[in-house]
């Protein structure tokens, strides 16, 4: 609630003059009903029903205030599925520099250049999207997720296992399991990579790698495996060759590679 509030009061300045009109004309009328509603007992349902409706309007003319906000982040969004990042960020850049933008299209911004290679850029832009949004888990796993890629495990880990806490899905503890294992912490990572598995190949076969790497009593990953997940770890490799991560990603393609020969 107080995040949404919070929410509400930095998007006003976006909204076009109606909205605005409307969101405080309708909180005024809300104020008025209530103290009728403890003041005047027999009017008291009458007000109660008038305060519901009021905020149902409310809620209509929030999301009217935001309608360009949605159609923009879908339009990213697809971009993004569709590995179009720079197209992404073309969009979300141009909504940042306005002050239209709120902390899920600013995550969203910060995902696309880190998939760039854009490490900084993308590390600027998902700490805003945490200071803006400090309650959701999204933005601070994406910020992790950064941190993970320029090398800096320590900072991942901490990033990432507060993303965990705040509800982000299990599937997350592998990049957890994943920072733990590059920080050389290696019990830690075998409880979260043994707490998960992925549906994606290239996700699978990172952690039954990682799993194999900490304890050879886990199966090592199937030729088909490799074969399968290998194209995105290589892609993510050369994205990120600069930074130790990408160093430690080409190693571990190495050991898979000579894997399959």
């Amino acid at each position: 609630m107080i995040w949404a509030i919070s929410r509400i009061r930095k998007d006003f300045k976006t909204w076009d003059r109606f909205t605005q009109v409307a969101v405080i004309s309708g909180a005024v009328l809300v104020i008025v009903l209530l103290v009728v509603a403890i003041t005047v007992p027999d009017l008291r349902q009458s007000a109660l029903i008038g305060v519901g409706g009021l905020l149902v309007v409310s809620e209509l003319a929030v999301l009217w205030g935001n309608r360009g906000m949605i159609s923009l982040y879908g339009q990213a969004q697809r971009h993004y599925l569709e590995g179009e990042f720079g197209a992404a960020v073309g969009l979300l850049e141009g909504a940042r520099a306005r002050g239209k933008i709120d902390a899920r299209s600013l995550t969203l911004l910060g995902n696309s250049y880190r998939q760039l290679g854009r490490l900084s850029e993308s590390e600027g832009v998902l700490s805003e999207a945490v200071d803006k949004a400090p309650d959701l888990y999204f933005p601070r796993y994406g910020f992790g997720r950064t941190l993970l890629a320029k090398g800096d495990y320590a900072g991942a880990v901490e990033l990432i296992r507060a993303a965990v806490a705040q509800g982000a899905p299990s599937v997350v503890r592998l990049d957890l399991g994943e920072a733990y294992y590059r920080l050389g912490a290696f019990d830690e990572a075998l409880i979260e990579l043994d707490s998960t598995v992925p549906d994606e190949s290239y996700r699978k076969l990172m952690r039954a790698y990682l799993l194999h790497q900490i304890r050879f009593s886990f199966s090592p990953p199937s030729p088909d495996l490799i074969r399968e997940g290998l194209p995105c770890w290589i892609a993510s490799a050369d994205r990120f060759g600069h930074t130790p991560y990408g160093e430690a990603l080409k190693n571990d393609i190495e050991d898979l590679q000579g894997a399959l020969n």
